[in-house]
């Protein structure tokens, strides 16, 4: 009697699981390098407006770097020729024409056909209207993007970390910063601290401090100070005379958003240097600690005087998001 309980339960969990997609469905890894986009498209529309449009929309010069570099690199593929190691890209656009549909719509998919994998549909029901949809959904399209490249970096920045964290200690609270392989801790002292990753052409550092008093907000015009006042302390220049400030002669951009149920203020410039010639891209975001009422400050920069740094930078923005609050 009990085999036969036994046999019973491992054939109950066995059609379970045929039934569950998530228990039997394997998804190879994604493809691509990072700020690779694959678009599905026939030549007749690349060539056309559709196409245009997701090159000048989706894929427009960024803000904030030094030369230009385009949001993303944009590869299209033919349709027919869509097929084998091309549908496990990291990031696909595929568009529809179809005379039947409606109104245009642009849809989003992860893990379709690979982990972590992002598809973004867009179906209209001619190149007119295809064009247009993509123009007006570019912002939400190039975020999705941005974010799923984030979340990976996240990830395997993460994973490189294993256990390895750099720990800031303000008194009140305790914050964290993953230190991946090959990065080091500069300092760490008087509620601020600093990673960097040096190699003999690039320097990517990350930079964590804390208000000493209670903030209630913060917007552009206070994390544009507080970040000056970090950079010129702590970043010197070689010959120690020098030292870091925002470049004021180039626009800086600044915006609000919200992410894990907090509030944040984000900005994106150049940096130089007062007394120097050094320059390259920061990011800076800051948002108030809930338990604490002190803002919390994370500054990203490049130096790469010889290399793109899009990248670069976009890896640094990842590391810079592995900051959280100690339990």
């Amino acid at each position: 009697m009990r085999k036969a309980s036994v046999f019973l339960f491992i054939m109950v969990a066995f059609i379970a699981s045929c039934g569950d997609s998530s228990l039997t469905r394997t998804l190879p890894n994604v493809t691509g390098t990072t700020g690779e986009v694959m678009v599905v498209m026939d030549k007749f529309m690349w060539d056309g407006s559709p196409g245009k449009a997701i090159r000048e929309q989706v894929s427009p010069l960024l803000v904030g770097l030094p030369q230009p570099e385009p949001a993303f690199n944009i590869l299209p593929v033919n349709p027919s020729g869509f097929r084998d190691i091309y549908v496990s890209h990291r990031n696909i656009i595929q568009v529809t024409i179809d005379p039947g549909i409606q109104k245009p719509a642009v849809t989003y998919t992860r893990n379709k056909w690979a982990e972590t994998q992002l598809v973004v549909n867009i179906s209209a029901a001619d190149t007119a209207s295809l064009a247009a949809a993509v123009r007006e959904n570019s912002d939400e399209i190039r975020r999705s993007i941005n974010d799923a490249e984030r979340e990976r970096l996240i990830t395997w920045l993460t994973n490189s970390a294993g256990k390895h964290r750099s720990v800031l200690n303000t008194g009140e609270a305790r914050w964290e910063l993953a230190i991946p392989a090959g990065w080091k801790p500069d300092f760490n002292r008087d509620d601020i601290m600093m990673l960097s990753l040096e190699t003999p052409s690039t320097t990517q550092s990350v930079m964590v401090s804390v208000t000493g008093r209670t903030t209630p907000r913060i917007g552009c015009f206070e994390l544009a100070d507080l970040t000056q006042k970090r950079m010129s302390a702590e970043v010197k220049g070689p010959d120690g005379g020098s030292f870091m400030v925002i470049e004021q002669r180039m626009p800086v951009s600044c915006r609000s958003f919200r992410r894990y149920d907090t509030d944040y203020i984000e900005m994106r410039g150049l940096w130089t240097l007062e007394g120097g010639f050094m320059g390259g891209p920061f990011i800076s975001y800051a948002f108030i600690d809930s338990t604490t009422a002190r803002a919390v400050i994370v500054t990203g920069f490049v130096y790469a005087p010889k290399e793109e740094k899009r990248e670069l930078l976009r890896q640094v923005e990842a590391l810079m998001y592995t900051v959280k609050r100690q339990q």
